[in-house]
């Protein structure tokens, strides 16, 4: 029994790795794809050192976490919202589900939301073996579904808001006269949006991860969390590229001002959501913000677009791919 349950938190941990390294891969690159460069006569080149930068700050957001968003891994552990317990393999069935998923967007250079990933993974999983009776409703309607839905048009608001207020004379750009400022606020608009991203997103993954320690040690605390920030930082170095290389042909073109905003907004809302457990996707909160201070209607259809297909593709095919797991695993 004791070499069981071993092998199963080894096999548990390993897929967790694996899950934060997918994140790492599609995630960062959303961070500092405006920090790449298009130069060079074999098209768009990759600036190692972005990626770097990106992953860094997640990994470093992602062990905070562990002060800050005590809430959030609370929300997204599935006693929370399903009414029947749960053992080792739907655990293992969601890890797998939602890994999967998120590599193969990677290995194709689509962006997917994590958040929408898991919450798919543990949903459609959890219907499929108790039906939908088994969903806390209330909870899932008003401390998952408003939040993750409402975060980005929240974030369009405030920045159309703030470009109105802020708007100036087309004379010449503050980047011409300080480019010195123009690049940190750039290199650090993209931190604080990686760091925020670690903060929101490492939660989701230890709470699964948790499970596989023991409740109220030490170790049950910080191991997840590490796991997941080291594994970030893989993921961004490997295979991050994949991704950031597809987002350079959609940056919105922004004045250092503009990204700054963009960026501050972003992680402000994004940690502050974190903090009270309410469980926003960086990347759709981080679309909205782009499309509220670009403020261009094609802007704002594409920024809506993605927003949508997550609920559409992401959560069902993740769903999905955990019912199968699970389906695997109970048969041989």
């Amino acid at each position: 029994m004791l070499l069981s349950e071993l092998l199963v938190e080894e096999v548990g941990l390993s897929v967790l790795f694996v899950l934060a390294f997918a994140n790492g891969a599609n995630d960062v690159g959303k961070s500092v794809a405006s920090l790449m460069t298009t130069a060079g006569p074999g098209g768009p080149r990759l600036r190692r050192r972005a990626l770097l930068w990106g992953g860094v700050f997640s990994g470093l957001g992602s062990i905070s976490a562990i002060l800050i968003s005590g809430r959030l891994l609370t929300v997204f552990t599935p006693q929370s919202i399903l009414r029947n317990s749960t053992d080792s393999s739907f655990i293992l069935a969601v890890l797998a589900g939602a890994t999967i998923w998120i590599l193969i967007a990677t290995l194709f250079r689509l962006p997917v939301s994590t958040t929408h990933t898991i919450l798919g993974a543990v949903l459609l999983q959890g219907i499929f073996l108790f039906g939908v009776s088994s969903l806390k409703l209330d909870f899932l309607a008003i401390r998952v579904i408003l939040p993750l839905a409402a975060g980005p048009f929240i974030a369009l608001i405030a920045l159309s808001v703030i470009r109105r207020l802020t708007r100036r004379p087309q004379t010449q750009t503050s980047e011409n006269k300080s480019p010195r400022f123009a690049k940190i606020s750039h290199w650090g608009s993209a931190a604080a949006t990686a760091y925020a991203r670690g903060i929101n997103d490492a939660p989701k993954m230890a709470a699964l991860g948790a499970f596989f320690f023991v409740a109220g040690s030490t170790y049950a605390v910080w191991g997840p969390y590490s796991i997941v920030a080291v594994a970030i930082v893989a993921g961004s170095l490997v295979l991050g590229h994949r991704v950031a290389l597809e987002l350079v042909k959609r940056v919105v073109p922004l004045d250092h001002t503009q990204r700054l905003q963009a960026g501050i907004v972003t992680a402000t809302l994004v940690s502050v959501g974190a903090y009270l457990g309410a469980p926003l996707s960086t990347t759709h909160v981080h679309e909205g913000s782009t499309a509220g201070i670009g403020g261009k209607k094609e802007v704002i259809v594409s920024a809506l677009r993605g927003m949508v297909l997550p609920w559409l593709v992401t959560l069902p095919a993740a769903g999905l791919l955990a019912i199968a797991v699970a389906f695997l695993v109970a048969r041989f």
